[in-house]
């Protein structure tokens, strides 16, 4: 296999998040779906961890020079903790939303939230598969 490989699927998984996750924004305002746009919150941190894994596995991958003899490894680290930080602040603006919604309940498409949901665990199951290879 090609040293670079991990990367093309990689690559590959995070277009497919990211391109589903408009999809699915895109969605939830016009089915006015919280759980729609929870997942698509969910999945903006999916898209974001491998973004950053990507750029941590370019990083990690240069050679060691000068003053940083353990090369550029804590990078890995840093990734996950701005995913954490993300999973946080995405997690609170639900949680402010989610609240809001209690009190003044909106219509929600039930149609286009079963539709989307489907073809999102379709695509799921294409990225976890990508993300294997």
């Amino acid at each position: 296999m090609a040293p670079d490989a991990d990367r093309r699927w990689l690559s590959l998984s995070l277009a497919l998040i990211v391109g589903y996750m408009s999809v699915e924004v895109v969605v939830a305002f016009a089915a006015q779906s919280m759980a729609l746009l929870a997942d698509a919150a969910h999945m903006l941190s999916d898209a974001g961890a491998i973004a950053l894994a990507l750029w941590a596995m370019r990083l990690a991958s240069r050679p060691v020079r000068g003053r940083y003899t353990y090369g550029l490894k804590r990078a890995e680290i840093l990734s996950a903790q701005a995913n954490g930080l993300t999973l946080l602040l995405l997690s609170a603006w639900l949680t402010y939303e989610s609240i809001e919604r209690l009190f003044d309940p909106p219509e929600v498409g039930g149609t286009l939230v079963l539709v989307t949901a489907l073809a999102g665990v379709a695509v799921n199951l294409v990225a976890a598969w990508c993300m294997s290879k």
